[in-house]
């Protein structure tokens, strides 16, 4: 065990080299189980945000930071924001590690040693991820959803949340596993901006609240393809560490 334990956090620390060269990460475990937290190169805690990643089925967060090269994705949206991705459930069975954003944000503060950043927090999500999303909803401080093929039946409260806020924001990206949820979703939105595929200049989109994006890859595409998640992040209403790569 202290030998797989020793094994994880010596691959994590290479992403994070990987990634930037003075970019901080930090892998801490908690009673929820691990988490991961990225500081990219040129962070500027007074005007960042918060990026929360929760996992989908199939792969914990360990695997998961290191198999789609989070820290990687992150970096190539250009953000200034505090990443982190969370441990969450593996199959529907497992029992959700965070059911609340704001302990998963207090510890997060308590490892660091500092108060988070005053910006925007954001969730994003990876199909199963929608089981841990769909309890922070009713959490004040969450202002973004990021749903990456993660509609799995939740119209009804994601309907709630949007009509609850005109500051509550939206970027779905629907694909095969999710399509006729995703359709019925925005069909209740006609402010909805629907987009197919996913462009490579996404920040145009930072103004609309509601996003659709109708995906053009495989539902694990998404997530592994290394593409869609930086350039959907890039919609995001945060500011920017250095340009965007793609």
């Amino acid at each position: 065990m202290r030998f797989t334990a020793l094994v994880v956090l010596a691959c994590c620390a290479l992403v994070s080299r990987a990634a930037s060269a003075s970019a901080r990460h930090l892998r801490f475990s908690t009673a929820n189980g691990p988490v991961h937290v990225y500081i990219p190169d040129g962070y500027e805690r007074a005007h960042a945000g918060t990026i929360i990643y929760v996992h989908g089925f199939f792969a914990n967060v360990d695997q998961a930071w290191q198999r789609y090269h989070l820290a990687d994705q992150f970096e190539a949206s250009g953000l200034d924001a505090l990443f982190i991705a969370c441990e969450a459930p593996t199959s529907g069975d497992d029992p959700v590690a965070w059911p609340s954003l704001a302990d998963l944000l207090s510890a997060v503060r308590e490892h660091l040693g500092e108060p988070l950043p005053p910006g925007q927090i954001i969730a994003v999500g990876h199909s199963g991820a929608h089981i841990t999303l769909k309890l922070w909803l009713d959490e004040p401080q969450l202002d973004t959803v990021v749903l990456l093929d993660a509609l799995y039946g939740e119209v009804a409260e994601f309907t709630a949340w949007l009509e609850q806020s005109g500051n509550h924001r939206l970027i779905d990206v629907g694909g095969g596993e999710t399509r006729a949820w995703t359709e019925q979703l925005h069909a209740r939105f006609p402010e909805s901006v629907v987009l197919d595929g996913v462009p490579a200049h996404l920040e145009r989109m930072r103004s609309a609240r509601i996003v659709y994006i109708r995906a053009d890859v495989d539902h694990m595409d998404v997530i592994e393809g290394g593409v869609v998640l930086p350039r959907v992040l890039r919609a995001l209403r945060l500011p920017r560490t250095r340009a965007p790569k793609d």
